[in-house]
């Protein structure tokens, strides 16, 4: 068969949420792209995988703190969509930032195919201008490398054509880092050993079966009066007895099951929401004057995890996958027929599976939701001791001074396969996302746009979340447009080219710095995370607060310090440490801005790069 070619300035294999936030960068750059995606929807966790509940809960993420410019703006497009569609409810229009799910665990939950759309409309200029193709149903089989160079990815679409996906640089946007056996490249799977990285929680000995479980997502309705029961399945007692099935929330405990529709008041006093808050994404109580609208829900639980076997370099994945799938489905009808109702009785034949939210026949999502995939053996591998409250002991999680983003959540590890352990909840402190882990030695036009970087297995619980893949993938569409036109000759910057590629994402709205009070958007936003980044002026170690509307004298002996180092490495700051001391009712913010300013006049420390 004849082998078709594309060939564009930039290749995102793999069509992934990270990858996404990529070809968004790319686009806004000039450069051209080729973006393949197994499944017929891009956007991966958010829309593919059904899972537009956006694990952002963690504090101190907010909308415009801890996260960048443009994945605020896919926020506030997925709640565009919804008002241009329906009537606000009162409630509807006094919340500040809608959530159409009110979802329990997310400050925005939506519908899938709203993500999907809101994407997929995002892009269309660019795939207009055809500066952006996209190809779906389209698998990587094979790679072309000359020495440190990809040359080609041969992928293969739904006809079986071949396609030669040729680039100047590439980019790893799968669920699960499919470009790295093809390329050679050395990569982690499964669980590492305790003596690799010390971790606390790591195991004795490494497993490269032992891969967190994946989950295929179910969207339902609740239609009062209705009855949908599905077909049974054809294992369905097995999965029922063998997963244990019971209705849970949040904090909720097996055999101590939660209600469906009522908060429930756990044995311990603890009071935990229902069932079907959990990650709700349409929740009618937001919306007026809409007949026929009804209450939905995205089912991701404990019962429909799938942790018997990983189905990643299994010999017959399609047979795993089709297990994990009848499991969802199963879960389903027990929830139509089995499950405790509120009201007394069995079963809520009243669900219905909503396979417009899903794009497939039966509301099951296309893809599986997944939490591990391969890890790239990087050139910074982040571990749990970087990230964990129990060694950290600062306001924030160790520093990386190549950071091109940020991330705030638990390390969250769920059952693994080939074990019988439970899975790991630890507090981290607000981390950084190093530049370091998403590229390679071994490569230089080549880098990770997705949760498949240099981390290991534990401390990827941390960053496979919605939040921190968008962020991964827009610091690696940054980093290729870069390469490509300052002619880098290494995607891992060296001194001085990472310093200006830093302040250029921090002038685009990336944070690199955790400061809980200053947004992207905020003066004097850009010279603080620099001054930061740099050590010139960094974070107090004991919080996260950059107090930027705290005058200077409250912050005198912190300042001297400031010039006293910078005079010390050879800046002239002697006007401009006498002019600040004197008139030391400036804003913080105006100070750090005049710094900056000063320090590009005067020339930066040797110390900053």
């Amino acid at each position: 068969m004849r082998v078709k070619t594309l060939r564009s300035d930039v290749a995102i294999i793999g069509g992934g949420f990270g990858g996404v936030a990529a070809a968004l960068v790319l686009a806004d750059r000039g450069l051209s792209v080729t973006m393949t995606e197994e499944f017929a929807w891009i956007g991966g966790q958010a829309t593919s995988q059904a899972l537009c509940v956006l694990d952002d809960l963690a504090d101190p993420i907010g909308e415009t703190v801890g996260v960048t410019r443009r994945y605020s703006e896919f926020r506030n497009r997925v709640r565009q969509w919804y008002t241009s569609r329906y009537e606000l409810s009162s409630y509807g229009k006094g919340q500040l930032h809608l959530c159409p799910g009110n979802a329990l665990c997310s400050h925005l939950s939506a519908e899938p195919q709203a993500a999907w759309q809101v994407l997929t409309d995002w892009l269309r200029p660019a795939l207009a201008s055809g500066k952006l193709s996209i190809r779906t149903h389209c698998v990587p089989q094979s790679a072309i490398r000359d020495n440190d160079r990809v040359c080609a990815v041969v992928c293969k679409d739904e006809q079986g054509q071949a396609i030669r996906i040729e680039a100047d640089f590439f980019l790893d946007a799968t669920e699960t880092g499919d470009t790295f056996p093809l390329l050679n490249v050395p990569y982690r799977l499964g669980t590492e050993a305790k003596s690799e990285f010390n971790e606390p929680h790591a195991p004795p000995a490494a497993d490269r079966r032992a891969v967190q479980s994946f989950t295929y997502c179910i969207v339902v309705e609740y239609v009062p009066r209705g009855n949908f029961v599905i077909s049974k399945p054809r294992n369905y007692e097995h999965w029922r007895d063998h997963q244990k099935f019971y209705l849970s929330s949040a904090g909720s405990l097996p055999g101590d099951s939660t209600n469906f529709f009522k908060p429930h008041v756990r044995r311990d006093g603890m009071r935990i929401a229902p069932f079907w808050n959990y990650r709700s994404v349409l929740d009618t109580n937001n919306f007026a004057g809409r007949p026929g609208l009804f209450n939905r829900a995205v089912i991701n639980v404990g019962s429909n995890d799938y942790h018997d076997e990983a189905y990643l370099e299994h010999p017959r994945p399609e047979e795993v996958l089709a297990k994990a799938r009848e499991l969802s489905a199963s879960y389903l009808y027990w929830l139509q027929t089995e499950a405790p109702r509120d009201d007394g009785g069995s079963g809520y034949p009243e669900l219905r599976p909503v396979p417009e939210c899903t794009g497939t026949p039966d509301g099951i999502a296309q893809a599986p939701y997944v939490r591990e995939g391969r890890r790239i053996a990087a050139a910074v591998t982040v571990t749990e001791c970087d990230l964990s409250a129990e060694c950290q002991h600062g306001a924030r999680a160790r520093f990386f001074r190549d950071s091109v983003g940020l991330g705030g959540y638990a390390i969250d590890i769920h059952q693994c396969a080939n074990t019988s352990a439970p899975g790991v909840w630890q507090p981290s402190r607000p981390y950084q996302i190093p530049l370091g882990a998403l590229v390679t030695s071994e490569l230089s036009n080549f880098a990770v746009a997705g949760k498949c970087i240099g981390v290991s297995h534990i401390a990827n619980g941390a960053y496979r979340l919605h939040p921190e893949e968008w962020s991964i993938g827009e610091a690696a569409g940054e980093l290729a447009a870069w390469c490509l036109q300052k002619g880098s000759k290494t995607p891992h910057l060296p001194g001085r080219e990472l310093f200006e590629f830093q302040r250029h994402l921090v002038a685009g709205g990336t944070p690199l710095y955790w400061y809980e009070d200053l947004s992207f958007d905020a003066p004097g936003f850009a010279a603080a995370q620099i001054l930061a980044m740099t050590g010139v002026w960094s974070g107090d170690a004991e919080h996260l607060r950059f107090d930027p509307q705290h005058s200077l004298c409250a912050h005198k002996a912190k300042f001297a310090s400031v010039m006293a180092r910078l005079a010390e490495a050879g800046i002239d700051v002697a006007l401009f440490r006498e002019l600040n001391m004197t008139a030391h009712n400036a804003r913080k913010y105006d100070v750090a801005h005049s710094l900056r300013h000063w320090l590009d006049e005067k020339g930066w420390p040797q110390f900053a790069y």
